[in-house]
């Protein structure tokens, strides 16, 4: 390699300089190209003695410092490249990955407004950043602007969790009922739009909002989850029962969404025991243990042959909830069964879109099934909802480096061993 290519690799300058500085710059870069971190600083130090403000050496330096997690060097030495050659896009971008590594989030934003300003690929990230920096309406405003060339899955779901993060519901209401004019809502829409009346304390509109996903989707048991409450509240007693029995019957609404109606129907029945006979109809539909255990109590004083029968068919089905969800990811992925597993972390994460442990099961799941990429994405999207937490970090580390070493990637496969390795101990 000549010089002049490696001053463009390098995309920077060390300008008019005696030979012997050269090569002990080219050698620095060699050192740091097999690892040698120790070595590059110190040929790079001798370099920066005799030519203290060059943005290449500082960049150097900056990148050496940051493989030895020496940040705060690294970050002295990056800024000062950044000052010496402002807006370079590789200075820039390791100023980044250091800041994000630092969780130094209102840097983080800074550094890649600007970034965005020099290549539009940034501009996701920059949503993330205002997301995670709780700069609500400046991730809107890009959302915004990105929706009108077309709107994504990730995307949208981001925009979503925006709204309930900040209390923004009145925003998420005028940006469904959109949707619900132009005849585009889906399920998932109608099911928030009730969801945010239901946080401004709108019970009408909530009411509304659940009819009217009933006519746009008359085959989907989603909408009566609220119909049902709406109907027990005004006693309409017959509607809500019909209600209830679509709910138990789905084959696509959770065990958690099925125990609480059930729950909440035979906290009724107690009272009002003319409904037996639908309660345990609606038992036989959704044979839950809790409420099995519950039926036998019942009967216990009124009919001991019945008692009997619920106690001998107590252990027959759990609830789901996250406890669920997440034993049943751990389960799946002991016993191998990876596209079982792939369903399950999605349907985790559409339900608990928050919670690392599923985008850790789900990358776990996609390096066996040998999809790294997409694990390295399931790994970060994660990471940045992971607070406090060092041995879940640490287990996104080992992570990361099995899909590395997936893609043969040797260098960051030790990189991120070493931190599961420095957070373990």
């Amino acid at each position: 390699m000549t010089f002049s290519q490696a001053q463009e690799v390098r995309n920077d300058d060390l300008g008019d300089v005696s030979d012997e500085l050269q090569a002990t710059f080219f050698e620095a870069i060699k050192q740091k190209g097999i690892e040698n971190y120790d070595k590059a600083i110190e040929l790079l130090e001798t370099c920066n003695t005799q030519l203290p403000n060059n943005a290449a050496i500082n960049f150097e330096l900056g990148k050496n410092y940051y493989e030895l997690d020496k940040l705060q060097l690294a970050e002295n030495a990056l800024q000062k490249a950044n000052t010496l050659k402002p807006h370079n896009q590789w200075i820039l971008e390791t100023l980044y990955r250091l800041y994000r590594s630092q969780k130094n989030r209102a840097q983080t934003v800074a550094t890649l407004k600007t970034l965005r300003n020099i290549h539009p690929k940034y501009t996701d990230d920059l949503i993330r950043a205002y997301y995670t920096n709780q700069q609500y309406d400046e991730a809107l405003s890009l959302l915004n602007k990105l929706d009108k060339k077309g709107i994504t899955r990730n995307r949208e779901q981001l925009r979503h969790q925006i709204y309930i993060r900040g209390g923004l519901f009145a925003k998420q209401t005028n940006y469904i009922e959109k949707k619900v004019f132009k005849n585009s809502a889906t399920e998932a829409d109608y099911v928030k739009l009730i969801y945010a009346y239901s946080r401004l304390k709108n019970t009408e509109k909530s009411f509304e909002a659940s009819e009217a996903f009933s006519k746009a989707y008359p085959s989907s048991a989603a909408p009566h989850l609220t119909l049902y409450k709406f109907y027990m509240n005004a006693k309409y007693f017959k509607k809500a029962i019909t209600s209830m029995y679509k709910v138990l019957k789905s084959g696509s609404l959770s065990d958690t969404d099925k125990h609480k109606v059930l729950n909440d129907f035979f906290n009724f029945t107690t009272e009002n025991k003319a409904y037996l006979p639908q309660l345990e109809e609606a038992v036989k539909i959704f044979p839950n243990v809790a409420i099995t255990s519950r039926m036998a109590l019942l009967y216990s004083g009124i009919d001991k042959e019945k008692a009997t029968e619920y106690i001998a068919s107590v252990t027959k089905n759990n609830a789901t909830s996250f406890e669920d969800l997440k034993l049943l990811g751990t389960v799946l992925l002991r016993e191998n069964k990876i596209k079982d597993a792939l369903k399950n972390s999605e349907k985790a994460l559409g339900l608990y879109p928050a919670q690392p442990i599923f985008y850790l099961q789900q990358a776990q799941a996609q390096n066996r099934n040998n999809q790294a990429k997409k694990a390295l994405e399931s790994l970060e999207f994660g990471l940045d909802y992971l607070i406090d937490n060092p041995t879940m970090e640490a287990q996104f580390y080992t992570e990361t480096a099995k899909a590395y070493q997936l893609l043969n990637d040797t260098k960051n496969q030790k990189k991120y061993l070493q931190k599961a390795k420095k957070l373990s101990n």
